[in-house]
């Protein structure tokens, strides 16, 4: 991170609104990942997962250019403060999203390991039933 005076003002609110940018759109693929999640959709899980890395990565590139006093400026200038809020916001919805998919995740994973459960106690039923002996000839009939 840099100082306030290596990088302009106006360059620094386009960071902050790219910043914020960026976030919103990982929002929205966030939704879309718990949604997958839920339908149990793979291909669309690795696809938003794909996506949210990338912008996670550009999210990281920006963020080393930005001042190391970036806290102290929100709190001078009204400008960087708006952003700052709406960043904090945004980042706590993403949070917030992110929580819920991975109790998405969670259930599915707990629902796998019922099923799995089920399979398996199914098998062990079935190798028992085979197992048995042939049923035996009647020992008494009633002939009239």
């Amino acid at each position: 991170m840099m100082s306030m005076a290596s990088m302009p003002m106006q360059e620094l609110l386009d960071t902050l609104d790219a910043q914020c940018e960026d976030y919103q759109v990982m929002y929205r693929e966030g939704l879309v990942q718990r949604d997958c999640l839920r339908d149990d959709d793979l291909k669309g899980l690795n696809a938003t997962s794909r996506r949210i890395r990338m912008l996670m990565d550009r999210v990281r590139g920006r963020q080393v250019d930005m001042p190391a006093d970036l806290a102290q400026l929100g709190r001078q200038l009204p400008e960087v403060g708006q952003r700052l809020e709406c960043l904090r916001q945004t980042i706590q919805s993403v949070l917030d999203v992110r929580d819920e998919t991975d109790g998405a995740a969670r259930q599915l994973l707990d629902d796998t390991r019922r099923q799995l459960h089920q399979v398996g106690t199914g098998r062990r039923a079935s190798r028992g039933y085979r197992r048995q002996s042939p049923p035996q000839a009647a020992r008494f009939v009633d002939v009239r």
